[in-house]
């Protein structure tokens, strides 16, 4: 094996290897859980199994999410972050009307609020911070949306504020370069 060949930081491998001696609700790092990307009340009410094995690519792609992004934010933030939005089966992906190429189908992305500070202050706490993000979405003003890319690609480093315009037959969404304020 050569330099560089390990994905893999001795980070993320200690919290896998702690998490496959859990198998109850295993930890992703310090302060993160399994259950708080892998509970869903839409997958509850439609049947739609939400259950996420180690051995499943989307197991270590939310272990790296969270080792690389959210518990460094919430370190320095001193906050609690809420998962929102965390894994999605294709299936759920499907009935909530998710894109076909969303990154939660690969439990590389999370949807998330912190407790009393705008999502336009946390995006920007996560681009000052100079964290790895594939994307950073500062959604509708009221959540972020941070994704990591897939092991060994590389990083778009996207940060985009999404809106909602109204159509003569409904909404659209409009994605807008940089994180921005929404009206």
């Amino acid at each position: 094996m050569q330099p560089g060949d390990n994905p893999l930081n001795w980070e993320t491998m200690a919290v896998y290897d702690a998490a496959t001696e859990d198998s109850v609700d295993p930890l992703l790092s310090k302060n993160f859980r399994l259950s708080e990307f892998t509970t869903s009340e839409t997958a509850a009410r439609l049947g739609i199994s939400m259950d996420l094995s180690v051995e499943d690519p989307a197991y270590l792609n939310l272990i790296n999410l969270c080792v690389d992004i959210l518990q460094p934010l919430r370190d320095r933030l001193r906050k609690p972050l809420i998962i929102t939005s965390g894994y999605r089966p294709k299936k759920l992906n499907k009935a909530i009307g998710g894109s076909k190429h969303s990154q939660h189908i690969q439990g590389l992305a999370a949807d998330f609020i912190v407790p009393n500070m705008k999502p336009i202050d946390v995006a920007q706490k996560i681009i000052d911070m100079d964290l790895p993000f594939d994307q950073l979405i500062h959604e509708f003003g009221r959540w972020v949306h941070v994704s990591i890319p897939q092991i060994r690609s590389q990083r778009r480093s996207q940060s985009m504020t999404a809106i909602k315009n109204k159509t003569l037959i409904g909404y659209t969404t409009e994605y807008l370069p940089g994180i921005q304020p929404v009206a």
